[in-house]
C-alpha cells in the first residue's frame, strides 16, 4: 500500500511476521498522521503476536521534531501490541552519519530494540531470529 505525501512517502507491506515499510524522508507530523491511518489494515493482522519492522529509508531520512516525538509514541505503543524489534537500511543520505544517528535517538527513546543493515536479506535474518527468541523466551 502506498501512500504518498508533500513531506516524504510511504509504502507499506506484511510479510508473514514483518511489516515492511519503504519511504522517503523528510517527513512531518502531518505525513506521519496520515500514514498510521492508511497502514492499519496492513498492521492489523499483525497485532497480539510477536512482530518486527523492516524499515527501508531513502534520502533525507529527517522526522521534523513533533514528527520525532509522535514516532516515539507510535513505537512505544506497537511493543505494547507485539513489536519486537526493528531493522533499518538507509539508503542514498546525503548524511549517513546523521541519519543513523537521528534514527538511533528516536528508536532509544521508544524502548526499541533495533540495528542497521546493509542489505534485506541480512535485515530480515536477524528479525526472524529476535521473532523467534522472543517466542522462546
Amino acid at each position: 500500500m502506498a501512500i504518498f505525501e508533500d513531506h516524504g512517502t510511504l509504502d507499506i507491506e506484511a510479510d508473514g511476521q514483518i511489516l515492511i515499510i519503504e519511504g522517503t524522508g523528510p517527513w512531518n507530523l502531518e505525513s506521519l498522521d496520515k500514514s498510521g491511518s492508511v497502514a492499519l489494515p496492513v498492521v492489523q493482522p499483525l497485532l497480539g503476536k510477536p512482530w518486527g519492522v523492516l524499515a527501508i529509508l531513502h534520502g533525507q531520512v529527517i522526522y521534523v521534531p513533533d514528527a520525532a516525538d509522535a514516532l516515539v509514541d507510535i513505537v512505544r505503543e506497537d511493543k505494547r501490541k507485539g513489536r519486537v524489534a526493528s531493522a533499518i537500511i538507509l539508503t542514498g543520505s546525503d548524511s549517513p552519519n546523521f541519519s543513523e544517528n537521528h534514527i538511533s535517538e528516536i528508536y532509544t527513546r521508544a524502548g526499541e530494540e533495533f540495528a542497521f543493515f546493509d542489505n534485506q536479506e541480512a535485515a530480515k535474518n536477524w528479525l526472524l531470529k529476535k521473532l523467534a527468541d522472543y517466542t522462546a523466551d
